[in-house]
């Protein structure tokens, strides 16, 4: 063991009731002074919590100022305050926010000790807060029970309305970044390794477990000004509370029903004539709490049940009737590139199936395989103005989504004695859903989802004299996931129907059959000691947890493409049409790969492997098995220092030691170089024009771990200490107005979440992969000689396992590096690895107007360093000629603009580095003029595109060039998980807060913000898996610095109730009839506005600009006012984003060289939804027993909420640029809710 690990474990044994972490709790400050504003030492105060009668007692120091720590958050409390010569002071109806302090400052009036003077603290009113400089809103449950909520198995929606969230990122922070805690146990998706999932400007934020509303007492959201004592991460800190029970019994029964009748349909599918998704929503449940033994022992128990009945909309390209029919459609010559069947048919030509056998060079023709495929497996087309339009169209479609869950949660609290009490709680949960949805509509469910989670915590608070209080606490939180797939006619094999280089023509005849299964238990201490000592609050805590990831994967599955594929990437033009558009790329690109599809070619086999720990090959669908150990701790210490009644300084010092996670079956293997060492090999390597097998260092594997005795998968980081400073001050001549600012850093756990999420997806020694692929002597001969899809889709053998030694050097045989000419890829965890962190900085201002309104302004700046980041270390790089000193990216440079001029390969400039570099002599060895003649004329579309590494990938492959020129030849991707990532966050958070006064009660909150990264991909998703999300050029970090994929300048949201003032003890009707007040009284009104500006999405062009992977951004040339939004329905009824969709297109250039645009350059629509609620409350037995009936409508204006083009419609080389084809899902239409509560 380590020396650090044996300090550790001491600390923890000799410190335990100081050590750890808890952040359920509630704390109350003020200031008491006599009537003169002199400060009053020594005053008695006695804080009781009226439901439970546990009490708390305090004095003033010598500056009038008294404090609670460590106090069970919630309402009910009452303040009493006692000093010799002065009248006795009592607040009652005190509501302690969690994770939060409440300002109550007091007046005490020279009189007799017998007089008594009541004030009521109202609800859970906010305050000012002079105690530190966090940010972000409270709600209570009252609250929460009477606003719209659509979902009732978590408060997590209502997470939105703080400051400074947008789409689950925080304040610049990615949603893996965020910590959400349930009666301080951390309950994160730990496997996951995200507290929220984010799409199109919206999260929902994942509670392990769950958390249903009617379980929860409150909760806040910390937006900003973390302390010292903050959770994992420098997100967002929510933490939520489970109620209690009382004195007094307390409970409710509750319905919510939502169906078809009460929804609106889906834009798209009105626009299709499809009719609205079915949907039927019942969720129902109750819970009661009370006391056991009076005084000591109280219970709550809460049950949830959903029953989802319903159904979503989504589409798949699909053939068109005339491809049906065994014709190939094409862009005639003269015709514009957005030339489509439903639009202009006079530019679209077709083969028929005699012509598509006569072009066939095996004379065969339209395959009988897929001509049958396509008419008894894919439905026909429904919507034409999606797809290419010439040979493919969308089929849209509802399906089934059923979704069924049941929750419990149970709480015990006892009281020891007047100081000391324990508790503990319990959750269950249990969930069947549909995860994916079914390929077409009569296949059965696929996909499901299945959750079997449970947590439980137990909890002691000691309270020790009248200035320390201490909480301990130990809980689990098991997440237990099953991913299956219950529907698998093909076996283990898959197919690529028209495979193109990025994507395909068709959505597959079968789903994704890929399945996995995890349980993760997360075993946790956590604990907090506050001691007051005069003027200063100190703090120590921290956390210990040792969470255990166990997990399957199953993707060892066959992959064939049919069409395209292998050696062949495109056709010549003797295989296409001598009247087809030849000008730009859409027109062949789209024909070449309808006709090879056409005729059933099977072009690429690629095959996945796994292996057993003596290298043996598992049967393929067995999956990968891992499990991963390892442990976090987490300590601070801090002081709250009150220097005086008007400033508080605040600071502390936080420290996190990760351990490496490692596998415990010894399932774990490490490679022998860095990213940094390998590319600084490359960088000289090809500066120097030195290629061949040897001219750069293999990659190799070894065995690696703790299990093995083998080194870390990094380095553990030892020193992340992490300081904090913030303070607040109100000036003595306006004790309404409070002004506070900290700074800190932050460390993250997100390296533990990625290299869990890499290791269970690419280990060496333990999975391989193996191509073959067909296709030699061009494509008339590939076209000739290829096999071909048999009878019930049925493939060549597959390739064979490839055989694994130790050490192990992948896609290298005989000394030959072989990867890169196979399209091989690797994901890999850089040795030198560290914490990512944040700098954090805020400063701010509150004030207390009248009439119970309070203003908070906050600007929050934070600087990401170290971020997770993933880094292609084959990517392209500079290669020169030393015969003519020309660059390989000149060369490529100069025959792409003149391609784009119209230049052909019997006009196109011979290019020095192509006619030396490039295996000289081949062009005129193959009757061509130049090297550059044949380059062009057999990989002109990539040149033209713009595409790079697809370009040198296609010479290597062809053995047209040396090993290790311009791309490494191992690999033709090899991700590395780095830190190379950073971020900066500017943004101004603006609140204003009405307490509750005359029945309404509201939130508004405004965010302008800028958030600017050089990648947003959070640490547990694979780049080259989306096509996005590399860092662009690791030669230069900045190269694609822009705006964040979370980027949002402008949220306003808010949330109000309203009682509505009729009624008795109103301001209408206060002495109606009690007939009179059951029609008028009892009644409410609630919403939640909200609005945002655009999402920020990036062109794409499908050439590939420096890495293998990573789709460039287009180049933009034109006018801005072009791209600018201006959403409208075309006459072919697509929703287009620009006004002009040929003039946008027109404003962008594919790739040249190693040029490339800019990311997130462009913006989508806007949003505006409102949700509202119109309550009535009968009172069956006054003070006891009422009825509350509630409509919610969500989205009620039913505006839609688009969501941006998708990567498709991204690429300006598409007739559907800018073309928008979904809504957000989780706004969608218009829905109605209807429930009834039963509450005493």
């Amino acid at each position: 063991m380590s020396r650090l690990a044996k300090i550790l474990v001491l600390m923890f044994v000799f410190l335990s009731p100081v050590l750890l972490m808890a952040q359920d709790i509630a704390s109350m400050t003020g200031v008491v002074t006599d009537s003169s504003g002199a400060v009053l030492p020594d005053v008695s105060v006695t804080l009781v919590n009226t439901k439970t009668t546990v009490s708390y007692e305090a004095k003033t120091d010598q500056q009038g100022i008294y404090r609670f720590a460590n106090v069970a958050p919630g309402p009910g409390y009452k303040a009493t305050y006692n000093l010799n010569g002065f009248s006795t002071f009592t607040a009652v109806d005190l509501y302690l926010q969690v994770a939060n302090t409440r300002t109550q400052d007091v007046v005490l009036r020279v009189g007799s000790a017998s007089d008594q003077i009541e004030v009521s603290g109202g609800s859970s009113n906010v305050t000012l807060n002079t105690v530190d400089a966090t940010i972000g809103n409270n709600f209570d449950m009252k609250m929460v029970n009477d606003l719209p909520v659509q979902l009732r198995n978590s408060p997590q929606v209502l997470f939105n309305l703080q400051p400074g969230v947008a789409g689950g990122a925080v304040t610049g922070a990615r949603v893996d970044q965020s910590t959400t805690t349930l009666d301080g146990l951390d309950v994160n998706d730990i496997a996951a390794g995200q507290s929220a999932t984010t799409g199109a400007g919206t999260s929902n934020f994942q509670i392990i477990g769950g958390a249903p509303v009617d379980s929860i007492q409150e909760f806040r959201g910390v937006t900003g000004g973390q302390r010292a004592n903050s959770g994992s991460g420098s997100g967002g800190q929510f933490q939520l509370v489970t109620k209690s029970g009382s004195n007094q019994f307390h409970g409710n029964l509750n319905e919510y029903h939502r169906d078809t009748s009460t929804v609106a349909n889906d834009w798209f599918l009105n626009n299709a004539g499809v009719p609205r998704a079915a949907l039927i929503r019942n969720q129902f449940g109750g819970n009661i709490g009370g006391p056991v033994l009076k005084n000591k022992l109280f219970f709550f128990f809460n049950f949830y049940d959903q029953r989802i009945a319903q159904s979503q909309n989504t589409s798949r390209v699909v053939p068109l009737d005339s491809y049906r029919n065994g014709n190939v459609s094409y862009i005639l010559n003269g015709c514009a590139a957005t030339s489509r069947q439903n639009t202009i048919p006079a530019c679209i030509g077709s083969l028929n199936p005699t012509q598509v056998k006569a072009m066939d060079p095996a004379g065969i023709g339209f395959s009988p395989v897929v001509q049958q495929t396509f008419n008894d497996r894919y439905p026909r087309a429904n919507d034409l103005t999606g797809g290419d339009g010439i040979n493919t169209g969308l089929f849209r479609f509802t399906t089934p989504t059923p979704d069924n869950s049941v929750n419990y949660v149970g709480r015990i609290d006892y009281n020891l004695t007047t100081h000391q009490s324990v508790w503990g709680r319990f959750t269950i949960n249990r969930r069947n859903s549909t995860q994916t949805l079914v390929q077409f509509p009569t296949d059965p469910v696929t996909h499901p989802f299945v959750d079997r989670s449970y947590a439980y915590v137990i909890g002691h608070t000691w309270q020790i004299g009248s200035n320390k209080v201490n909480s301990f606490q130990y809980g689990d939180n098991i997440s237990k996931y099953n991913f299956p797939t219950t529907f698998n006619p093909v076996g283990t094999n898959e197919y690529t129907f028209g495979a193109q280089s990025a994507g395909s023509l068709l959505d597959g005849p079968y789903s994704d059959q890929s399945s996995q299964n995890r349980r993760v238990p997360n075993p946790q201490f956590s604990d907090a000691f506050n001691w007051t000592i005069g003027s200063h609050q100190l703090i120590f805590g921290g956390s210990f947890k040792f969470p255990k990831t166990n997990s399957q994967l199953v993707g060892d599955f066959n992959t064939a493409k049919i069409g395209l594929g292998g050696n062949v990437s495109q056709l010549n033009a003797s295989l296409r049409p001598s009247d087809i558009r030849t000008a730009g790329t859409t027109g062949v690109t789209t024909y070449d790969s309808a006709f090879a599809l056409a005729l059933g070619r099977v072009g690429e086999i690629d095959s996945n492997y796994n292996y057993d720990n003596q290298g043996n090959v598992r049967a393929q669908g067995s999956g990968a098995v891992r499990a991963y150990r390892f442990y976090q701790t987490e300590l601070y210490v801090g002081d709250n220092w009150r220097i005086t009644p008007n400033l508080t300084l605040d600071y502390g010092l936080r420290y996190q030691f990760y351990s490496v996670p490692f596998e415990a079956q010894g399932l774990e293997s490490v490679q022998n170089m860095g990213f940094d060492q390998y590319f600084a090999e490359r960088m000289a390597q090809s500066a120097a024009g030195a290629s061949g097998d040897s001219s750069v260092p293999f990659f190799v594997y070894q065995l690696g771990g703790k299990a093995n005795h083998g080194p870390n998968l990094y380095s553990p980081n030892y020193k992340d200490f992490a300081p904090h400073f913030g303070f607040t001050y109100s000036p003595s001549w306006d004790r309404q107005t409070v002004f506070n600012g900290g700074a800190g850093i932050i460390y993250d756990r997100t390296v533990i979440n990625a290299v869990n999420f890499v290791q269970d997806q690419s280990s060496y020694l333990f999975q391989n992969s193996a191509s073959t692929l067909y296709g030699s002597g061009g494509p008339v001969n590939s076209l000739r000689t290829d096999p071909r899809l048999g009878a019930n889709l049925a493939i060549p053998a597959p390739p064979t396992a490839p055989a694994i030694s130790k050490p192990f050097t992948p896609f290298v045989d005989g000394g030959t590096p072989f990867g890169l000419a196979t399209s091989q890829f690797n994901t890999a965890v850089d040795p030198h690895l560290k914490d990512p962190y944040s700098i954090m900085y805020t400063f701010g201002m509150q004030h207390q107007f009248p009439q119970s309104f309070i203003l908070k302004m906050n600007y929050v700046g934070r600087l990401g360093r170290r971020l997770i980041a993933q880094a292609d270390s084959s990517q392209l790089l500079d290669f020169p000629d030393k015969a003519s000193g020309q660059l390989m990216s000149t060369a490529f440079a100069n025959t792409t603009q003149e391609l784009r001029a119209g230049a052909d390969y019997t006009t196109a400039k011979i290019q020095p580095w192509f006619e030396h570099v490039v295996a000289p002599g081949v062009g005129v060895a193959n009757g061509y003029d130049s090297n550059t003649a044949l380059l062009v004329d057999t990989f002109g579309s990539y040149i033209q595109l713009g595409d790079f590494t697809d370009f040198i990938q296609q010479l290597a492959s062809f053995g047209l060039i040396n090993s290790n020129v311009g791309m490494a030849s191992q690999f033709a991707e090899n991700t590395f998980i780095t830190n190379k990532g950073s971020s900066a966050y500017n943004g101004v958070l603006v609140t204003l807060t009405k307490n509750t006064s005359h029945g309404l009660q509201f939130d508004v909150n405004y965010t302008w913000s800028h958030s600017v990264d050089n990648t947003s991909l959070i640490a547990n998703s694979i780049a080259s898996s989306l096509g996005v999300g590399f860092i662009c050029d690791a030669r230069n970090l900045r190269v694609c610095r822009g705006n964040s994929d979370f980027d949002i300048t402008h949220v306003i949201n808010g949330n109000f109730v309203y009682d509505l003032p009729f009624g008795r003890h109103r301001s209408y009707g206060a002495n109606a009839p009690v007939w009179l007040d059951e029609l008028i009284g009892g009644w409410q009104l609630s919403g939640i506005p909200q609005w945002r500006s655009g999402l920020p999405w990036a062109t794409r062009t499908s050439a590939y600009v420096a890495g293998y992977a990573n789709n460039a951004p287009a180049i933009f040339n034109g006018d801005t006012a072009a791209v600018s939004a201006k959403l409208h329905k075309t006459s072919s009824g697509q929703l287009q984003l620009f006004g002009d969709q040929a003039k946008a297109q027109g404003s962008f250039t594919g790739p040249v060289g190693f040029q490339i645009g800019s990311r997130n350059n462009l913006r989508g629509p806007s949003v505006l939804t409102f949700d509202a609620g119109l309550g009535k409350t009968f009172a069956l037995v006054p003070e006891k027993l009422r009825l509350q009936f509630r409509a919610d409508f969500f989205n009620v204006l039913n505006h839609p909420v688009f969501n941006t083009p998708t990567a498709a419609n991204s690429d300006i080389n598409s007739s559907t640029f800018g073309a928008i084809t979904s809504m957000i899902t989780a706004v969608g239409p218009r829905v109605g809710q209807f429930s009834l509560r039963l509450e005493f």
